[in-house]
């Protein structure tokens, strides 16, 4: 439970900063490229370089979102790259299904899902909130 809380606090600090940043358009991109990242570091930290490759492997479709929209603005991709935090954070949840890598801490994925989905959740509501505005100035 407590990895779950300290997931939202994270989530919500990502978002505090992205925005005093102002880089919206290419924080979250590269959040999308650093996540498979993580779980193949955790395979290469026990010594099983072949489960590091089959983390990349599974995360292939969150880096090349990250690549594609990284150069996309906000405005015109919120939508596919909060839904793109989201798929991750349930794949967070069936991770242990699908690989067995035995350096993710136990708290990792609970603690991931709780990020992602709170990243996920603003994009998509930012993107709700950026199409109504359009269509009141329209």
């Amino acid at each position: 439970m407590i990895e779950a809380l300290i997931g939202v606090a994270v989530g919500v600090l990502t978002i505090v900063l992205a925005r005093i940043i102002r880089g919206q358009h290419w924080v979250y991109s590269l959040g999308l490229l650093v996540l498979p990242g993580l779980y193949a570091s955790f395979a290469l930290r026990v010594g099983e370089q072949a489960v590091g490759v089959k983390e990349m492997i599974y995360g292939a479709p969150f880096v090349v979102a990250g690549l594609v929209f990284v150069f996309v603005s906000v405005r015109q991709s919120a939508v596919v790259v909060g839904a793109f935090w989201i798929l991750h954070g349930l794949y967070d949840l069936v991770h242990s299904q699908l690989i067995t890598n035995a350096g993710v801490p136990r708290w990792y994925p609970v603690f991931c899902f709780s990020v992602d989905f709170v990243v996920g959740a603003y994009l998509l509501w930012l993107s709700r909130r950026i199409a109504n505005a359009n269509l009141h100035q329209a």
